[in-house]
């Protein structure tokens, strides 16, 4: 059955003998045990590890293939005071990853530069200038951060002037292989022995803090009052992982965990500045560096003066820091007015240039498109036509060009079957780039639907909403609330818990907001009753008879606090009419 919104809803259906056993071994709800073994945490290790979430748990760095190669030259390096440079990708991921080992080496008294690409004149990861020049101006090793495993031709020149160079990504390897230099720290390397693979960008850099402050400690023999706590830093880390959409499992999960409370506390003049221009208070989850700190350090990357946000967060003044955090927020809303025509630009072209009713890939190009934020324009069209969308734009006869994706369909390995049309490539399963030539364009366009006819069948372009359990209202309360979000932080791959109710009634329906398009209502079932919010769903139930009709509902359980009282309450994600409406 489709829902009113057009999705098909999945429900969850656990191993019960894995949920029994979880709450045998742990004492936990049945609820709590569904949701972990629906998150494919299935044993009391794994479970225990989620809950407690134990800094203490973490694995040891020097697991990390190349770690003790890097490690040494580190430490050599800071023992004979050579002059060090970390080299940055310019999104929130590899800002945060430069920050990161920028404080980490003030804390060690290191002399530390950064080197950050504009992104318009000098595009992704590395390049042979930028290498000459940081050479030129002194340093005998750089650190890539967040960037640097296809750079193996800049690593050849960089090892041709006497620069070392140290490899930290989390990108896959490219077609050439590995780069020629003293270490590549990236769990996706082959042969990579380390038991955690999803690591972001600023994950792989806090591995080589942690694995070079032991090494200073247990080789080196400086005393432990030397060396920096690293806990202070898990804001930086938690900022780039969440903002990069990196899993927030294992390692992730436990250190974000921790790097939420430490973010809200935080004293860096750079983050209060930045909490402060986004008016963001008290609590810090996943959401609010998702959809309001990560944004604005993006948009500084987008609009080509990426060096903002990182001289931002490495800031040491507050009155600087505020000055900045000024100039990004304002930078950020010209980022969303060049988003809106180039979201303008590209809705237009899908009207005039996609057939929809045979395309399985959406690939649009245009000198009118902003290179800065085509990948946000691609997500809002898959989110709208649920198709995997490239967006290109061309400027000189090139064109740069940013894919999102849908579960079905890897967008990576697509476009290594494309890449014959491509200057060259790479990115995920989800989200990826590419260069091309303008006059390829139509050739990567007719390639790239070949390889979507063959992987994606129709019923895959149809959105599907998973739920992780029905639940009806009588079972909801602060109890089960505390419960569920027990698995807290919620993001990529331990998304927020989603649940559903069959024959609801809907009593005093109100419609809200300026434009009325979002909807507050009591939701009955038998005795039970619950207020429920659905923003922007007003389409939706106007398509209904409230007095009469009975729903299925797919909500998230939340907790609305309003002048000191808390209330359990539920986010409506979807309704259907069921089946014994009318």
């Amino acid at each position: 059955m489709i829902s009113l919104l057009h999705k098909t809803w999945h429900v969850s259906e656990p191993s019960l003998d894995s949920v029994k056993a979880l709450i045998e071994a742990l004492r936990i709800s049945p609820v709590q045990a569904g949701l972990l073994v629906n998150r494919q945490v299935t044993s009391a290790e794994e479970a225990r590890y989620t809950l407690d979430s134990d800094l203490t748990k973490l694995h040891d760095p020097f697991l990390m293939t190349g770690m003790q190669k890097a490690v040494d030259r580190v430490v050599q390096s800071i023992e004979a005071k050579e002059k060090i440079t970390v080299f940055c990708d310019y999104d929130v991921d590899g800002v945060s990853s430069a920050a990161f080992l920028i404080h980490f080496f003030r804390d060690l008294s290191v002399s530390i530069d950064y080197y950050l690409p504009e992104r318009m004149a000098e595009g992704y990861g590395l390049n042979e200038s930028a290498v000459r020049k940081i050479r030129e101006q002194g340093s005998a090793l750089m650190i890539t951060a967040d960037c640097g495993i296809t750079g193996n031709h800049e690593v050849e020149v960089a090892n041709s002037i006497g620069l070392d160079v140290i490899v930290t990504d989390h990108h896959q390897v490219g077609a050439k292989g590995l780069p020629d230099c003293v270490a590549v720290l990236n769990p996706h390397q082959p042969d990579c022995g380390y038991p955690y693979r999803f690591l972001s960008g600023v994950g792989i850099v806090f591995k080589l803090a942690t694995a070079v402050r032991s090494a200073l400690h247990h080789q080196a023999g400086w005393e432990k009052s030397r060396l920096p706590n690293l806990k202070r830093h898990l804001d930086l880390f938690t900022l780039g992982t969440i903002a990069d959409v990196a899993p927030l499992t294992g390692e992730n999960h436990i250190l974000c965990s921790h790097g939420l409370e430490v973010m809200a506390e935080s004293a860096k003049p750079g983050l209060v500045a930045l909490k402060s221009v986004a008016k963001v208070d008290g609590k810090i989850n996943a959401q609010t560096i998702g959809f309001s700190l990560g944004p604005r350090l993006n948009a500084a990357g987008r609009m080509g003066k990426a060096d903002a946000g990182l001289h931002l967060l490495t800031s040491t003044s507050l009155e600087e820091a505020m000055a900045m955090a000024t100039g990004i927020d304002e930078i950020n809303t010209e980022r969303k007015e060049t988003q809106k025509l180039t979201q303008e630009e590209a809705e237009y072209l899908v009207d005039r240039e996609v057939d929809l009713e045979n395309d399985r890939v959406i690939v649009l190009a245009s000198d009118n498109f902003h290179a800065g934020v085509i990948g946000i324009v691609a997500s809002r069209i898959v989110e709208k036509y649920f198709r995997p969308t490239v967006l290109i734009a061309l400027t000189d006869g090139i064109g740069k060009g940013s894919g999102r994706s849908i579960p079905k369909f890897n967008l990576f390995k697509a476009f290594s079957q494309c890449a014959e049309h491509f200057i060259q490539f790479g990115g995920h399963a989800y989200a990826a780039g590419l260069s091309i030539e303008e006059d390829k364009v139509e050739g990567f366009r007719r390639a790239i639907n070949e390889v979507g006819k063959t992987f994606l069948k129709e019923e895959d372009l149809i959105p599907e909403l998973r739920i992780d359990a029905r639940l009806d209202i009588e079972h909801i309360n602060r109890r089960l609330f505390n419960q569920v979000h027990g698995l807290e932080p919620f993001g990529a791959e331990n998304p927020v818990p989603v649940f559903m109710a069959s024959e609801v009634k809907i009593q005093n329906l109100k419609f809200m907001g300026k434009e009325e398009n979002h909807v507050r209502f009591r939701a009955v079932q038998g005795k039970a009753k619950i207020d429920a919010v659905g923003f922007g769903m007003a389409e939706a139930f106007s398509a209904i008879e409230p007095t009469t009709d009975l729903l299925d509902i797919a909500y998230e359980i939340h907790l609305n606090t309003w002048n000191g009282q808390d209330k359990v309450e539920l986010r409506l994600l979807d309704i259907r009419l069921s089946e014994d409406s009318g």
